[in-house]
C-alpha cells in the first residue's frame, strides 16, 4: 500500500514542483488505497508544493438550489424558505466533483470563495490572491479566481479524474471571441446584513453546454472537447500516482489553446 511519502514522490515525477500553483481535480477511488487515506493525500499535495505552493480545487457547494432555480423554476416555498445562506466558511462541498476537495476545505487555513455555486477552495500562501473577490455573475470568467490561476502561472492536475473535468477550460469559454454563447439564471440564498437569507439572481454563462452543439446529452460537453484535442497534442505531462493515471496540463497553455480551437470552430468564418 502507497503513503505519504511514496504519493509525493510520483507527484514530484509527473511534474509537481515546490511552489506551484496547482488546481487539483481526484478521484480517490481511482489513486486506490493510500495508508492514511484523503488526509494524506493532501498531505502528499502540500508536501510536492512546499510551504511556498498553492492548491486550488473546485469545491462548489453541497446545498446549491442551482438545478431547483435554474431558468426561473421555482422552489417549494418552504424549501425556499428553510434553505440554509451559503457560508464559505462552514458549507459542504458537491461530491460530484470529488471528495478530496472537502478534506482540503476542512484544512487548517483553507480559504474558501464567496460565489456559492461556483466557490473554488484553495490552501497555500497565495489561497487569498486566489479566491478573493469572486462575485456572482463572474463564475469562470473574467474577475474569476480561474483568471487569477492562470494569470498565476498555474498547473492542473488531473488525478484519475476525466478529461471532461478540466474546470479551468470553462474560463477559456468565458473569454473566447464567439457567437451564441448559452446563458442561465438561477438563484443562490446569501446572508443579508442584517442576518437575514437574501436570494439573489444570478446570470452565467452556461457552464453545461457554452454553444448548443456541446449541450446534446451524451454527447462530449465543450471542456471534454478541448481537453481531449489538447492531449492529443501531447504538450502536456502524463504518468500515474497511486494507481491512478494522471495528468498534468500548464494552464495558461490550455487555456490559449481552447480559446483557439473555440474560435477556430465556431466562429462565423468557420461555417
Amino acid at each position: 500500500m502507497r503513503n505519504q511519502t511514496t504519493i509525493t514522490c510520483e507527484l514530484r515525477s509527473l511534474g509537481v514542483h515546490a511552489g506551484d500553483l496547482v488546481m487539483v481535480h481526484a478521484s480517490l477511488k481511482a489513486i486506490g488505497p493510500v495508508e492514511g487515506g484523503a488526509v494524506a493525500i493532501v498531505a502528499a499535495l502540500r508536501d510536492a508544493v512546499g510551504p511556498e505552493g498553492t492548491l486550488m480545487s473546485y469545491a462548489s457547494w453541497d446545498r446549491s438550489p442551482y438545478e431547483q432555480t435554474l431558468n426561473g423554476a421555482r422552489m417549494d416555498e418552504d424549501d425556499r424558505r428553510n434553505w440554509p445562506p451559503f457560508d464559505p466558511a462552514t458549507a459542504g462541498t458537491y461530491r460530484g466533483f470529488g471528495l478530496l476537495n472537502q478534506y482540503l476545505a476542512a484544512s487548517p487555513g483553507a480559504t474558501r470563495s464567496a460565489h456559492p455555486d461556483a466557490s473554488m477552495v484553495a490552501l497555500g500562501p497565495r489561497a487569498r490572491y486566489l479566491t478573493e473577490p469572486h462575485r456572482l455573475g463572474e463564475a469562470f470568467g473574467k474577475g474569476s479566481p480561474l483568471e487569477r490561476f492562470v494569470d498565476g502561472g498555474g498547473k492542473v492536475l488531473l488525478l484519475g479524474a476525466g478529461l471532461d473535468s478540466v474546470t479551468i477550460l470553462h474560463y477559456a469559454e468565458a473569454i473566447a471571441d464567439i457567437p451564441g454563447k448559452r446563458r442561465i439564471t438561477y438563484e443562490m440564498p446569501l446572508r443579508g446584513a442584517d442576518g437575514h437569507t437574501v436570494w439573489e439572481v444570478v446570470e452565467e454563462f452556461d457552464s453545461n453546454g457554452i454553444l448548443d452543439c456541446f449541450a446534446v446529452e451524451g454527447q462530449p460537453d465543450g471542456v471534454e472537447t478541448m481537453a481531449t484535442a489538447y492531449v492529443a497534442l501531447g504538450r502536456h505531462t502524463e504518468g500515474q500516482v497511486g494507481c491512478a493515471h494522471c495528468y498534468l496540463f500548464d494552464a495558461q497553455d490550455i487555456v490559449a489553446f481552447g480559446v483557439s480551437y473555440l474560435e477556430q470552430h465556431h466562429s462565423p468564418s468557420s461555417a
